[in-house]
């Protein structure tokens, strides 16, 4: 059941529906601090959305050690705007570093959710129109190559010696 669903055409190839959707869910995975396990979740998630697969797993790369040292830490100041940073009492019973992690896992992930929903929906945009441009493209390509006049057939060679 898997093996054939992989190989769907629709999860491979450029669709009004698939090259988006592939886009707005590897941008959206791409921004969550999930570093290391984002092509995996991507790509389970590609499959299910049927949506297409190495499009989203691209897209994903949105976030990367480059520039996740940039990305995460606005994403944080985001989610304190958006949600605030936790109350001191709410971290009462944690210590060490999982106190560390409660502290900022709250405001990271509003931040990068946030910023998830807004790359993917530019991401959508974009690939609609990336492909609605191909699309095009390749119609006015159908479209000249049914306007060529037919070849003439091959002519008779005569020996006249």
């Amino acid at each position: 059941m898997v093996g054939e669903g992989l190989f769907h055409s629709e999860l491979w190839a450029f669709t009004h529906r698939s090259l988006p959707g592939g886009l707005a869910l590897g941008a959206f995975i791409g921004c969550t601090p999930t570093m290391g396990v984002q092509i995996i979740i991507c790509g389970i998630a590609a499959y299910l959305l049927r949506v297409n697969i190495p499009v989203a797993l691209l897209a994903t790369l949105i976030s990367n050690p480059v520039t996740a040292p940039v990305l995460y830490p606005l994403q944080y100041k985001l989610g304190v705007w958006l949600a605030g940073a936790p109350a001191p009492s709410e971290l009462e019973g944690f210590s060490g570093a999982l106190r560390s992690f409660m502290r900022y896992a709250r405001p990271l992930w509003v931040g990068s959710l946030a910023t998830g929903v807004v790359c993917a929906a530019i991401a959508y945009g974009l690939g609609t129109l990336l492909w609605l441009v191909g699309h095009s493209i390749g119609l006015r390509r159908k479209e000249t190559k049914r306007q060529l006049p037919p070849a003439e057939p091959p002519r008779e060679h005569i020996d006249l010696s």
